[in-house]
């Protein structure tokens, strides 16, 4: 062991370790000034395919028109009056007097200028503000935007858009983040204390998980200057960052501890002197400093998959969890063993409870464990324990076989949220799909507004008005029912100051020299198969010669994000697949343990997901949860959960196969190894699952639902991973391979060495 790279590390790391406490004391310290800005930085909700067709039209609009997605919606509503009404109208303007000082310039469509933006039952109106920037609006902008707007006498006001969802959401997370931590602290701390039986060893890991998430928001608050970064970003990056870096501490305490009051039968016969602080540091780190070291990398590899989907929300997921899988790595084999080392024996102090002395000989085993019995019942009975775990297991994932995939919506935010109100109150007045258009860009060589074009553009928004799918077209040719195509070339070829202002106003807004934009509006939701197959449809259209055409708008850009997650996905999997299997390979030194943990894997995927459709896509305690279901998953959580939970799960299989091969490398017997594996590992091992279960519980609290679903898949898969596979099927089925467990061939083995 003293030859082992690990062992030396930990040699380096306590000869070292003042300064290494240090350098972490300065950097924790060094992210406090941040914390106050952390979220500002994260304005995109990350749903869009980077680079692909329907992104780049949209970014063609943005630069062109100059108003980007900076557009807010204000709805009016009395119970008295008639938007129709002169002092309706009247409100408004007052509502509507102090956005003159407004520091960006903007452009105001007015219920008077629409009648479309006016309810059936003409007590409801809305009115659109455009903003002429291209970029997104800061917290500030938008908060002086809200109190700019006045709320008028015996009416309401409520107000919507993309800023404001994008501002809701931050806001929320942080709320968020404050019910998690208030629910998961204390729980963590009394799980540490009964697990460790002391306060000091408790208190290690949350200064460890504490100072490893202030060091990971900001690193993502730099990184979101660099990169556009999703607002979903931080509550998932810090979840994952404290349960690893909880995990890895309790790991590497609990193996250190053991070092430290280490009996076996050498030192009972011999009378030999404890071992010393530096050995049991050094040993610690040569065994589950190497484990820790090793799981990271494969939960690294997990996350890093997510970097190969151009989606904006997937890659800065990846980011995020990188980066909190190389802050609690570097943590753990670095600050840990170096606290390790100035505590020495004092990381027992204030004991709540006896502790008990441990021996790492294979040969003693404490036959009075709980986890003894477990144990050995497993390796006696396997073909039993294999097929009820796995039935149990199937029954919990059967329902996997039902999910729908679609891309979340402004429903991710709770029913009580002026987000959520705002749209309700749309939705019961208007419909609901006019804020969801699919936009067609069509582009001339010349002039778009020419007698030639207008007649090309008449002749197309008529046939996409007689497609059956249609609900609505807006376009510079279709404003007005009355009008013919020749009294719209009229209308075009008059001189700008000929026209009437609204239609100017309506060329401001959709059309420059090249192009107009046209808008239409589906009968079905943007993720419907109606909508699918209405876009194809667009997409298969001639607008005639000399025009071309590029669709883009909410339905498109999920259909891309659809389509490029299809392509890409297969890729991804191959890279977790191949890469774990050799990581596991190296460390194992087998060749069939790879496979089995990467199948229980995926069986532990396969129950949480079917967890989260009966849950969320049918809707089954939506009451108890608090939360609106969508009647799918979205796709992109289901790839952040398979990565993360890909890594999280080889976090648990590391730490017991290495521990099991450990005891086999020295008594070279299949079943003792395993009780003894299963005795050693499975009281920590299930500990931190709980911590982690505990954890990701907290996030059940959450009220942005994306983050809930994370939380809820989290903690059935490490549930299922903890406590069914490692502590049943782990065994079991370790015990049926026998031999064939630690099988490799010498040319491979050679190439190891």
């Amino acid at each position: 062991m003293q030859a082992n790279r690990f062992y030396r590390l930990g040699e380096w790391v306590y000869r070292f370790r003042i300064a290494i406490i240090v350098v972490w004391v300065v950097a924790v310290l060094g992210c406090v000034p941040f914390l106050a800005d952390v979220i500002s930085p994260f304005q995109s909700t990350g749903f869009v395919a980077d680079g692909s067709k329907s992104d780049l039209a949209d970014q063609f609009i943005t630069k062109k028109l100059g108003y980007g997605h900076n557009q807010f919606l204000l709805l009016y509503h009395s119970d008295k009056l008639k938007a129709t009404d002169s002092r309706f109208q009247k409100k408004i303007s007052y509502s509507l007097s102090d956005l003159g000082d407004f520091p960006i310039e903007h452009e105001i469509i007015l219920p008077k200028d629409n009648d479309k933006q006016i309810s059936k039952d003409k007590h409801t109106a809305y009115v659109v503000i455009l903003f002429k920037s291209k970029k997104a609006m800061s917290h500030e902008l938008i908060d002086q935007f809200q109190k700019i707007i006045k709320t008028p006498k015996h009416m309401t006001v409520q107000m919507g858009g993309e800023p404001l969802f994008v501002e809701h959401i931050n806001e929320q997370t942080q709320r968020d983040l404050f019910k998690a931590d208030l629910i998961a602290v204390p729980v963590t701390i009394i799980t540490l204390l009964l697990i460790f039986g002391t306060v000091v060893a408790s208190i290690v890991p949350l200064c460890l998980g504490g100072g490893c998430a202030l060091l990971i928001l900001t690193i993502l608050f730099g990184l979101g200057h660099v990169f556009t970064l999703s607002i979903f970003t931080l509550n998932i990056a810090l979840l994952l960052g404290l349960c690893l870096s909880l995990d890895y501490s309790l790991f590497v305490i609990y193996r250190f501890r053991d070092e430290l009051t280490i009996l076996n039968k050498d030192s009972l016969q011999h009378s030999e002197q404890p071992p010393t602080i530096v050995e049991s540091v050094a040993k610690t780190m040569a065994t589950a400093g190497k484990a820790v070291f090793f799981s990271g990398v494969a939960v690294f590899i997990s996350l890093s998959a997510l970097l190969f989907f151009p989606i904006n929300i997937l890659f800065s997921i990846g980011v995020g969890g990188l980066v909190a899988v190389f802050v609690a790595v570097s943590a753990a084999i670095t600050l840990l063993p170096a606290l390790l080392g100035v505590l020495g024996y004092h990381i027992n102090a204030w004991a709540v409870r006896k502790i008990k002395a441990q021996s790492n000989d294979p040969n003693i085993v404490d036959t009075q464990s709980a986890w003894y019995h477990v144990a050995y019942t497993v390796v006696k009975r396997p073909i039993l324990f294999s097929l009820s775990t796995l039935f149990f297991l199937f029954f919990l994932g059967y329902t996997v076989l039902n999910v729908k995939i679609g891309i979340s919506d402004f429903h991710v935010l709770p029913d009580h949220s002026d987000n959520q109100q705002f749209f309700d109150t749309y939705k019961e007045n208007f419909n609901e799909q006019e804020l969801n258009p699919i936009q067609i860009i069509v582009t001339s060589h010349g002039q778009i507004l020419s007698k030639k074009n207008i007649n090309k553009l008449y002749d197309l928004v008529q046939n996409i008005e007689e497609k059956r799918l249609v609900k609505e077209v807006n376009s510079i040719v279709s404003f007005d029912s009355k009008l013919k195509k020749a009294q719209y070339q009229a209308i075009y070829q008059m001189k700008e100051q000929d026209r009437e202002k609204s239609i100017q106003l309506l060329l401001n807004r959709t059309t420059r020299y090249h192009f107009t934009v046209i808008d239409v509006v589906s009968k079905y939701p943007p993720d419907s198969t109606e909508t699918q197959k209405l876009i194809k449809q667009l997409q298969n259209m001639e607008p005639g010669s000399g025009l071309t055409m590029e669709l883009t708008g909410i339905p498109v850009i999920n259909a891309d994000v659809l389509n490029c997650i299809h392509q890409i996905l297969p890729y991804a999997l191959l890279w977790i697949i191949i890469l774990t299997y050799l990581i596991l390979m190296v460390l194992l030194k087998s060749l069939f343990l790879p496979l089995k943990a990467i199948f229980m894997n995926i069986l532990s995927l396969c129950a949480s997901y079917g967890v989260l459709v009966y849950v969320f896509q049918e809707g089954h305690f939506h009451e108890f949860l608090h939360f609106e279901t969508q009647g799918m998953l979205d796709v992109s959580l289901i790839i952040i959960i398979f990565c993360a939970l890909f890594g999280f799960s080889m976090d648990y299989e590391v730490f017991l196969l290495t521990r099991i091969h450990e005891a086999y490398n020295t008594t070279h017997d299949n079943e003792k190894s395993i009780v003894f594996g299963i005795v050693k590992s499975s009281r920590i091992i299930t500990s931190a699952a709980l911590i982690v279960i505990f954890l990701c519980g907290s996030f059940m609290v959450a009220d942005v639902l994306m983050v809930k679903e994370f939380g809820l898949g989290i903690a059935v898969a490490i549930f299922v991973d903890a406590f069914m596979i490692r502590t049943l099927l782990v065994p079991a089925t370790m015990t049926l391979m026998k031999q064939w467990n630690w099988y490799l061939p010498g040319w491979i083995k050679r190439c190891l060495l």
